[in-house]
């Protein structure tokens, strides 16, 4: 490496490692998993770029060079594994759809797994079988960011601009470590650029959903309720008829979910109303740990929570989910009392849910069905109900038998309730 690479390429790995230390300040100050997640990767992405430009080598002189040979084998999956499953995490795979969370698990897998397998190969073969590796996960995260964004999660495109960005640079760093002649300046110039480059688009789109993800658990802003941190009920309208456009569009499907508190007044004696302020934040915890960051949650007024519901795996999700969210609810919070102990109480709640398609449903009509299942749960055993298309009952969801895919729901409508089990909704004062 000549004077003239070595200044190209420690601009660059310079300017890199100011995204890590940004990155290290932000883990510093949020204190949270995701921050510090992204400073792991980021430092990976780092110590890449150094491996493969032959920045390192220059830098660090030794007359055996088999350990940068290794290091270079490894750090490419280990940069794809975690990678990959970081951008699962980012886009709440596990939440969204079956084929996004296989496919994350299994290019994570493949890749910490087959970085060590690679130093098996003959000497000639382990870098080559590397690269295909790591090019391997970062085609797949770019095919499931742009996935993600088409679904309607808008920063998953900042996440797609970032991949679509480090492909080249993958390719022009093998390429430099792969061949022992190399290129010309200007092309290892563009090539330190694209670093940088993907570096700072990615950093910049984990920052944003950590932000986002900030927001919603600590500082609330005039878009959001100041005791649940949800939205209010104006920024949840205009999501779902967004939402309607964008199911209409893509054919998809989802849900309205909305979380009753029935009787708060009874608890005013034992906690007063911080306390029972403080119930409310802690059931619209619980409620989004189920339902992820990805679908908008909103408190729609005092005692109704609403969750639009966009990332379902298949119909069968939507008993799922109205399952766990109803169970985690019920179950005791740790309130401080008017004496200053801390009791444990729990809240009359239900879970109401109906199938949400595209454009021609009237919001408020939706939001008043949910109400309405909401209402009719509370008598039932699950504390959880679900809307029939076609008989307009409510089903609990435990009995609800909702197809396999969501072609069969939209079409065959086979989610009727079985004999004895409906139960017609109540209507609920507004």
């Amino acid at each position: 490496m000549n004077t003239a690479e070595t200044i190209i390429w420690s601009a660059a790995a310079g300017s890199i490692g100011l995204v890590v230390l940004l990155g290290a300040a932000d883990a510093l100050f949020s204190r949270s998993r995701a921050s510090v997640q992204s400073l792991i990767y980021l430092t990976a992405c780092w110590l890449f770029f150094m491996l493969l430009s032959g920045l390192a080598t220059t830098m660090l002189p030794s007359p055996d060079a088999s350990w940068l040979h290794t290091a270079q084998v490894l750090i490419g999956p280990l940069c794809g594994g975690l990678g990959t499953y970081g951008a699962g995490q980012w886009l709440a795979a596990a939440r969204r759809d079956r084929l996004t969370d296989l496919s994350f698990r299994a290019v994570s897998t493949l890749c910490l797994a087959g970085g060590p397998l690679c130093l098996l190969l003959a000497p000639g073969l382990q870098l080559p079988a590397s690269a295909g590796l790591t090019v391997l996960s970062l085609s797949v995260a770019l095919w499931l960011a742009v996935r993600a964004a088409q679904q309607g999660d808008r920063l998953a495109w900042g996440l797609a601009a970032g991949c679509l960005l480090t492909l080249p640079l993958q390719l022009g760093l093998y390429r430099l470590a792969l061949n022992t002649s190399r290129p010309s300046v200007l092309l290892q110039a563009g090539v330190a650029l694209l670093g940088l480059l993907s570096v700072s688009v990615i950093g910049v789109t984990l920052w944003l959903r950590n932000h986002q993800d900030l927001e919603i658990r600590h500082a609330g802003q005039s878009r959001r309720d100041p005791t649940t941190q949800l939205y209010s009920s104006v920024v949840l309208v205009q999501k779902i008829l967004r939402a309607q456009r964008r199911l209409a569009r893509t054919r998809r499907d989802g849900a309205i979910m909305a979380v009753r508190v029935f009787e708060p007044e009874r608890l005013l004696d034992q906690v007063g109303q911080h306390g029972l302020n403080e119930i409310y934040a802690q059931l619209a915890r619980r409620m989004q740990r189920h339902t992820g960051v990805v679908n908008p949650a909103g408190r729609y007024y005092d005692r109704c929570f609403v969750v639009l519901i966009e990332s379902l795996h298949s119909p069968g999700w939507i008993r799922t989910l109205g399952l766990r969210v109803a169970s985690s609810l019920r179950r005791p919070l740790e309130i401080s009392a008017l004496n200053g102990e801390r009791i444990r109480i729990s809240a009359d709640i239900s879970v109401g849910m109906v199938h949400l398609t595209g454009a021609g449903r009237d919001v408020a009509q939706l939001l008043h069905e949910a109400e309405e299942m909401a209402a009719a749960a509370r008598g039932m055993r699950s504390r959880a109900a679900l809307l029939d298309e076609i008989s307009r009952q409510a089903v609990p969801v435990e009995n609800a038998q909702l197809g396999a895919s969501w072609h069969a729901m939209r079409s065959g409508r086979p989610h009727h309730a079985r004999n004895g089990h409906g139960a017609r909704p109540r209507r609920t004062p507004a």
